[in-house]
């Protein structure tokens, strides 16, 4: 291979690094606005239903309309290329925060998500969202 066709093979091959990456960038974009937004306005919409979740000395419905609010704001940040950074980061925190809420549901007696398997994957699924949310915040870009 003679060295112009060297650069240009590596020149295609970072072109198909920084697709991909966009492509990622873009799927967890993605995820974190419709997971943040959805989330928000189901806790607007009926706070109720997310009344389970909340401990005892805490005042379930305020806290889960200010957990609303704060999640479609999230979700907002993230879809916007110049903030997207921190809507990621804002994400990882607040899924890093919801943590211990679905850890005390698994072990406690009356769990919200009764079945182990579910309560399982549920904190599997907040361990995953926090990974997706600091990857979105280290951004993923290539800048040339």
């Amino acid at each position: 291979m003679g060295t112009v066709e060297k650069r240009l093979s590596s020149r295609d091959q970072g072109d198909a690094m920084t697709g991909r990456q966009r492509m990622v960038e873009l799927g967890l974009t993605a995820i974190v606005a419709f997971v943040m937004i959805g989330g928000g306005v189901a806790h607007l919409a009926a706070p109720q239903g997310f009344a389970p979740l909340v401990p005892g000395f805490l005042p379930a419905i305020p806290v889960i309309l200010m957990a609303g609010v704060v999640q479609i704001g999230i979700g907002l940040v993230a879809l916007w290329p110049r903030t997207r950074k921190w809507g990621g980061l804002a994400f990882a925190a607040l899924c890093l925060g919801y943590l211990p809420l679905h850890l005390w549901d698994f072990f406690r007696p009356d769990p919200v998500f009764a079945p182990p398997v579910a309560a399982t994957i549920r904190v599997l699924v907040q361990l995953l969202f926090i990974a997706a949310g600091v990857r979105l915040s280290r951004g993923l870009r290539v800048r040339t």
